[in-house]
């Protein structure tokens, strides 16, 4: 069974991403997009030593936000879909830092804390112009969340309690990537090959970032 559901993941994105790379194939990448976290989910749940309410919930917020992109250009969509990825962060920032067994000194904390809010100001600042009025506010929020999601992966990569950490920090770093290109080709300027460079990335990021918290 858990042969049976990774090889359905990998088929999954695979043909997603084959979909990503071909303009006509709109249809089935908005099919194939909504398979990928519902089975990443099975995998998990087959596959991780101890199954936490948590992680579920993260994968199926990254799910919820996918399925919400899928509706733009409603006006809604895009902000309802930050929230959706916004709470899938919370939650994985909860699982790493439950799953830490130590904690690093305050002024890494802190430390971390000046890196994301500083990250988090420059991008802002370099896509002012063209993000509405009314998601400036969100959108600051919600990269200063996936900052922090990324610092506690980080965290959790260096606390030692994993010999897989390392696919934490690496799944954390691939997801500010994703969401950085999205932000771009948004709101500053068109991405060539955007659909297969966010997605990519994207997929990693998830695989990865359940992979490390399926093996502690």
């Amino acid at each position: 069974m858990q042969y049976a559901a990774l090889g359905a993941y990998g088929l999954a994105a695979a043909i997603h991403l084959f979909a990503c790379a071909n303009r006509t194939q709109l249809k089935l990448r908005r099919i194939t997009k909504c398979f990928l976290m519902p089975l990443l989910a099975l995998c998990y749940v087959l596959l991780a030593r101890t199954v936490s309410p948590l992680v579920v919930a993260a994968i199926l917020s990254g799910f919820a936000g996918d399925v919400v992109l899928l509706m733009r250009p409603r006006r809604w969509a895009f902000p309802a879909g930050i929230a959706a990825f916004a709470a899938g962060h919370v939650f994985y920032i909860v699982s790493f830092l439950n799953a830490t067994p130590r904690f690093p000194a305050w002024y890494v904390f802190a430390l971390l804390g000046v890196v994301t809010v500083a990250c988090a100001v420059l991008l802002i600042r370099a896509l002012w112009k063209g993000i509405p009025k009314r998601l400036r506010p969100p959108g600051f929020a919600y990269m200063l969340i996936i900052g922090s999601m990324a610092s506690a992966a980080l965290i959790f990569a260096f606390a030692g309690g994993s010999r897989f950490g390392w696919l934490a920090a690496l799944g954390g770093a691939l997801f500010v990537a994703s969401d950085t290109t999205l932000a771009i080709d948004a709101f500053h300027h068109p991405v060539h090959h955007r659909n297969v460079i966010v997605m990519s990335t994207y997929i990693a990021a998830q695989t990865l970032l359940v992979s490390a918290l399926a093996l502690v």
